[in-house]
């Protein structure tokens, strides 16, 4: 899958420059590019310098309030 793709898919944002920072700051990664929080569903599209772009998507229990379990998909530019 590539970039465009996933963003078409997800229905992902470009992020402004201040909230793009403090995300990649929380996921500790180099830069986050497009995201998209719906109720309890993430999904991010990252560039992090060894692994490239990835597409990070999480879920959140609505019973629970646990996350699911983090899911990366490696993209292609």
């Amino acid at each position: 899958m590539t970039v465009d793709q996933a963003v078409k898919k997800f229905k992902l944002e470009p992020l402004n420059v201040y909230t793009a920072k403090a995300k990649a700051k929380e996921l500790n990664v180099e830069e986050v590019l497009y995201m998209n929080v719906q109720k309890n569903k993430y999904a991010y599209i990252v560039k992090d310098g060894a692994r490239g772009y990835v597409l990070y998507q999480d879920e959140k229990s609505i019973y629970s309030k646990m996350y699911k379990g983090l899911k990366m998909t490696p993209l292609e530019p």
